[in-house]
């Protein structure tokens, strides 16, 4: 029976860069024409953003501390614990699966992924000092995902796989930027992974290009397409999330290997939140999941609503969720949880130790 060790982490773009570029996106969401012109005075945000906003530099680079001390916290119990391989569910964000196709879930069985994180933000200042182009290279677990693989679907859980990119040629950044902030200090890393995509962004993965450009389409309606700019099927549920994780349980319960795995990515975003004007993230709702994953309760995230998600602009949360259908019974260590205004999403660092 395999070895299990779960942990969660962010993969905050900006964070591949300097503190002074934290706060870039919201600055930019504020020329969007979605955002009411009273909105974009700051003197209108809650009382709590506007200070957060008024000390940005101080704010930005505590954000920086706690990431780093965080990150190498779960770096050390990755070291601890010594994998065979680490999966990790990520969002793929209209790079890799577009209007060709979009999998609820699709497993990558390579033995090798390269990756270049920091052209996915064009940052000339970087944490690891190196040039914006800079490439290198992540150890994959082919086979071994192919076995899993056939023994998800086997489990009557029918799930895609790939034996390479179709339309990214790198590994894409929910997945390249953890590799990054695991390795913040660049040691080496030499584990294994076997990325498995998630379609978190559902009805909007192509009608906002898997990010922010619905803010700034200013097209008149006529000029837009039926399809590609129109909301399309929904996402996987956090039923089927969670259902996705059990599954992967019971096959890997049946193998000898030790395994990490992982969920990559934050939380509410504030460019996904309509109610709050896409300024700021759903702080209540994270805020009321991470006292369910504090207590252990994360398992109750199976009775949670795609609407529900899709409101609060959670919906990266859907990789949490599949870790949770993995080790529902798990009670985490909680490293770390870091509320924002104005960084653009809450992030949340746990351990689930066997």
């Amino acid at each position: 029976m395999a070895e299990i060790l779960g942990v969660g982490i962010t993969h905050y773009p900006p964070m591949l860069g300097y503190p002074k570029t934290y706060a870039n996106l919201i600055r930019g969401i504020m020329h969007s024409k979605l955002v009411p012109e009273d909105m974009k005075q700051p003197a209108n945000w809650p009382k709590g953003m506007q200070e957060e906003y008024d000390d940005e530099a101080a704010q930005a680079i505590i954000h920086q501390q706690r990431h780093k001390e965080a990150l190498s916290t779960v770096r050390q119990a990755i070291d601890d614990f010594a994998p065979d391989a680490i999966i990790i569910f990520g969002d793929d964000q209209y790079e890799n699966f577009k209007e060709d196709v979009i999998p609820p879930f699709n497993m990558y069985c390579m033995d090798s992924f390269p990756a270049q994180p920091f052209t996915f933000v064009n940052t000339k200042e970087n944490i690891w000092g190196v040039d914006p182009e800079h490439k290198f290279s992540v150890p994959g677990a082919g086979k071994l995902a192919q076995q899993l693989a056939d023994g998800v679907i086997s489990k009557h859980f029918p799930i895609a796989y790939s034996y390479k990119y179709s339309n990214y040629p790198n590994l894409t950044h929910a997945f390249s930027n953890a590799m990054v902030f695991l390795d913040w200090e660049q040691k080496g890393w030499s584990y294994p992974i076997i990325p498995i995509s998630v379609n978190c962004y559902g009805k909007s993965v192509i009608s906002s290009r898997g990010g922010a450009s619905h803010l700034f389409d200013q097209r008149p309606a006529s000029e837009k397409d039926a399809y590609l700019d129109q909301p399309g099927p929904a996402g996987p549920t956090p039923q089927t999330c969670f259902n996705m994780g059990a599954t992967l349980r019971q096959v890997l319960e049946e193998r000898p290997e030790r395994f990490v795995v992982m969920a990559s990515s934050g939380w509410s975003h504030a460019f996904l939140t309509e109610k709050n004007h896409w300024l700021y993230p759903d702080r209540d709702f994270d805020r009321a999941r991470f006292k369910e994953l504090e207590s252990g309760n994360h398992r109750a995230w199976v009775d949670l609503e795609n609407d529900a998600v899709d409101d609060a602009g959670c919906q990266e949360f859907k990789n949490w969720i599949c870790l949770s259908g993995v080790l529902p019974d798990y009670k985490p260590e909680i490293v770390d949880y870091l509320e924002t205004w104005i960084f653009n999403s809450q992030k949340c660092f746990a351990i689930f130790r066997p």
